[in-house]
């Protein structure tokens, strides 16, 4: 059975969203890790921000098939979104 867009949909945004998570505490946790390795004295603090802003845009990079699949699947959605009658708000 073929999956329709309004189905496939939910499940890519929660794997996007767990992937980009998991390469985001990765980055972190290298950041940290690599601090204590070294020996430097930085705060925790300093260290887990440059973690996670480095893992936002690892991710991005890393992640863009799918967010692109993602894409995709909103355009489809929004087209027959579009077939059906608009409702008024009023």
């Amino acid at each position: 059975m073929k999956q329709t867009s309004t189905m496939r949909l939910p499940r890519l945004v929660f794997l996007y969203t767990a992937a980009r998570l998991a390469v985001v505490a990765g980055c972190a946790g290298a950041a940290v890790a690599g601090v204590r390795i070294l020996g430097l004295a930085v705060s925790l603090t300093w260290v887990l921000i440059v973690g996670v802003l480095a893992g936002m845009a690892v991710s991005m990079v890393a992640l863009r098939r799918l967010r692109t699949r993602i894409n995709d699947e909103i355009r489809i959605v929004d087209d027959q979104r579009g077939d059906r009658p608009k409702r008024s708000r009023s």
